[in-house]
């Protein structure tokens, strides 16, 4: 273990309040996000395949990994804590920003999705209306300030956000794949084709589908709030993959039966999907019903994201790796409050920033492959952390193998442009400065904190302790 870490600061107790279908329902509504279907869809009958793969190859070593990690080193902070009691204060810090920066744009990736299902409940005419940056501003800016207030208000009040959203995620599958079952019986659906699109196009669908995958670890990050995280931890991650990977399939087989591949939307593709079959089966009225469980389903994940990874800077905060602000308690409802709203600060600049010389479908796809580019480092400490684990099987290392290759294949995949972006060159700019311009941001502010806090233990007589655990 390294022995340069700073002492941590005890937190006020946080409550524990998830139960085993409290993390259920959080992994659901983490993992199954709906929207990563549509881009990935595209590839016809091949996109199943892909899919498959990208189970096999990142979530179960992901998996593997988790309940690793979970079972050597409990506590709050999850992937931040884990790189740091590995690798150092240093990496542990990058490995926690990339984690929480990535969700700086995925939060908002995930309120612009809202905004395109939500417009399908208000009619044809109403589906028109996420052409317009102000409808769709306006939807993502009014469930972030709902989301952040319900867990400022603690996770006993937000976590109810994350088990509808996860409640409605299971209905929103259902309903789609009925949808497409109607239309199979009026004899109207499509057979898609076994292949579509380029290698390199396919590889970067496959880097979205394993970025797809991600959330297992998500409900770690808040360690200290689950009731009986050895026990519950493992059961919850079992059923969530297989209702993971079940409903990808599910989703992506009715889309592909109603709608032809290469005239699905990024944003509005299963609604688009949906409406398409629900008028050739003369069941159009179902398309509000649908596109209210839908919106409810990513607004739960978006929900669960930010809860989550606002774990992250609350931890680093306590750990002096970022200002001792972001790792208060409130008093009375025990929640990370200046770390929630700090998150939803950012995540509301990089929203509007997004939009900035861009169409609404050029800045989901922006934000989407950077918070994929971004969201998969962590993976990378994850993995090599796996694999230097002492005590661990042959096998567990195997899987931190496989998790690493297929990681970094993966975040080089992300930087691939889309085939309708307008300005490839435009494109990679964003991507790089996306990327590139947090990272820097991160390291300063790092060098920044920690050059004070070591300045300020010198001062003290004080000497950094070895403890890193963040209880």
């Amino acid at each position: 273990m390294r022995q340069d870490l700073p002492s941590v600061q005890q937190p006020a107790a946080v409550p524990r309040t998830l139960g085993l279908i409290d993390l259920v329902l959080l992994k659901v509504v983490a993992i199954v996000n709906v929207n990563n279907v549509p881009p990935t869809a595209v590839f016809g009958r091949a996109s199943l395949l892909l899919w498959v793969l990208a189970f096999v190859a990142f979530f179960i070593p992901e998996a593997v990994a988790v309940m690793v990690m979970v079972r050597r080193y409990p506590g709050e902070g999850g992937i931040y804590l884990w790189t740091r009691r590995l690798f150092g204060e240093g990496h542990g810090f990058f490995s926690g920003w990339c984690y929480w920066v990535n969700n700086l744009f995925y939060v908002p990736v995930l309120l612009i999705y809202i905004a395109g299902v939500a417009a399908f409940a208000a009619g044809e005419r109403g589906a028109a209306l996420i052409d317009r940056p102000w409808f769709a501003a306006s939807v993502a800016f009014g469930w972030l300030i709902a989301m952040t207030v319900a867990n400022v208000r603690g996770l006993a009040v937000g976590k109810w956000i994350q088990n509808i959203g996860g409640i409605g995620t299971a209905l929103a599958v259902l309903l789609v794949v009925v949808a497409a079952l109607a239309v199979v019986a009026s004899g109207g659906t499509l057979v898609p084709p076994p292949a579509a699109g380029t290698g390199w196009e396919m590889a970067a669908g496959f880097s979205v589908m394993c970025f797809a995958f991600v959330g297992i670890e998500l409900a770690s990050t808040m360690g200290d709030e689950i009731r009986n995280p050895q026990r519950d931890l493992p059961r919850a991650i079992a059923i969530s993959g297989a209702i993971a990977i079940g409903s990808y399939l599910l989703i992506t087989g009715a889309v592909q039966a109603l709608v032809p591949v290469r005239e699905l939307g990024p944003i509005q593709g299963i609604m688009q999907a949906v409406a398409h079959g629900a008028s050739l089966a003369g069941i159009r009225w179902i398309v509000a019903p649908i596109a209210v469980v839908m919106a409810l389903s990513v607004g739960g994940a978006a929900s669960a994201w930010f809860a989550g990874s606002s774990r992250v800077p609350f931890a680093a905060g306590l750990a002096h790796a970022l200002p001792q602000a972001l790792g208060r308690v409130h008093p009375r409802w025990g929640s990370p409050h200046v770390a929630l709203i700090t998150c939803a600060v950012l995540a509301a600049l990089f929203t509007t920033l997004s939009f900035v010389g861009s169409t609404v479908n050029e800045a989901y796809q922006v934000l989407l492959k950077a918070s994929v580019a971004i969201q998969l480092v962590p993976f990378i400490y994850l993995f090599l952390g796996t694999m230097k684990l002492e005590g661990v099987g042959g096998l567990t290392r195997a899987a931190g193998g496989l998790g690493l290759l297929v990681t970094i294949a993966g975040t080089f995949a992300a930087f691939l442009p889309p085939a309708d972006v307008a300005s490839v060159w435009v494109f990679e700019l964003k991507m790089l400065a996306g990327v590139g311009g947090p990272s820097a941001v991160g390291w300063l502010l790092y060098w920044r904190t920690t050059r004070r806090a070591r300045a300020d233990l010198a001062a003290g007589g004080g000497v950094p302790s070895a403890d890193a655990s963040v209880r």
